[in-house]
């Protein structure tokens, strides 16, 4: 009767363990990929311009550090973010503020989830922008 309870405690034991490396440790959302700009907002001409997914595209590379930038915006507008290009950025956080320095503008890092990503400059504090982005 002893071995029986012993066997069955092992094996309570063993099925009851789990590897936590076999989760994902990756729940959190990442700036890592690609994001469309769908709006910016602000300014003091208090501009309000929409985009179609895919024609200003922004790529985080985390592992480099780099950002990549393809502006394909035709329209004359007052402005849609970033010219087209290769940048360094860095992600500062301090207390409760997450920042993302990208070049030497200074973005506040209003919302981050996997499909969604705000960005501000100040937008409704001053002449700065917000710009939105979607995966």
């Amino acid at each position: 009767m002893k071995k029986c309870i012993y066997v069955l405690l092992v094996t309570f034991f063993v099925l009851a363990c789990n590897n936590d490396d076999d989760r994902s440790s990756n729940n959190e959302p990442t700036l890592s990929g690609s994001w469309s700009v769908i709006n910016v907002i602000g300014g003091l001409a208090g501009i309000d311009d929409n985009y179609e997914e895919g024609v200003i595209v922004w790529n985080f590379d985390e592992q480099t550090q780099e950002l990549t930038v393809t502006n394909n915006n035709v329209e004359s507008v007052i402005y849609d973010g970033l010219a087209s290009g290769i940048y360094s950025y860095e992600i500062l956080i301090e207390d409760e503020n997450t920042s993302l320095i990208i070049d030497d503008i200074i973005y506040n890092l209003s919302i981050l989830t996997e499909t969604s990503l705000v960005l501000d400059e100040g937008a409704f504090t001053s002449d700065g922008f917000q710009l939105t982005f979607s995966r």
